[in-house]
């Protein structure tokens, strides 16, 4: 299950509304380009080194999954959606909302971050057998 939904990612990504559009693709060797607003340092325009398998956009924060399964965050933090140190852990698949951010563990279970005023991202996380998410 880990092989095929890290294989199965994303590859690129466009978040943000109206002034705060960013776009992100994965290259070949594994880093980020970025361009698009960068107002919040959603999308740095010398991109982000680094050996990345997935990328998502949110509104105005950005993630990519890390090969080894933790996840790297940049951008707007003001819910906590995007910490500058990422979120450590074990993670096959990710997700950026508008102001939340998600990923699968390798158990299935899902992990939650960020604004959570309509029940978007609980804390405590979501309990399950998943293999991909969507915000």
């Amino acid at each position: 299950r880990v092989q095929a939904a890290r294989t199965a990612t994303e590859l690129i990504a466009a978040g943000g509304a109206y002034t705060l559009a960013q776009s992100l693709a994965l290259q070949v060797d594994g880093s980020i380009a970025c361009w698009g607003s960068n107002n919040q340092g959603q999308a740095p325009p010398d991109g982000i080194l680094g050996d990345f398998t997935a990328v998502d956009a949110g509104e105005s924060h950005s993630l990519a999954l890390r090969r080894d399964g933790s996840v790297a965050c940049w951008g707007d933090n003001d819910f906590y959606q995007a910490p500058p140190d990422g979120i450590p852990g074990n993670f096959i698949a990710i997700a950026a909302g508008a102001r939340h951010s998600l990923a699968v563990r390798v158990d299935g279970s899902i992990a939650c971050w960020g604004w959570n005023l309509n029940g978007q991202a609980p804390p405590a996380g979501v309990p399950g057998n998943f293999v991909a998410i969507a915000a």
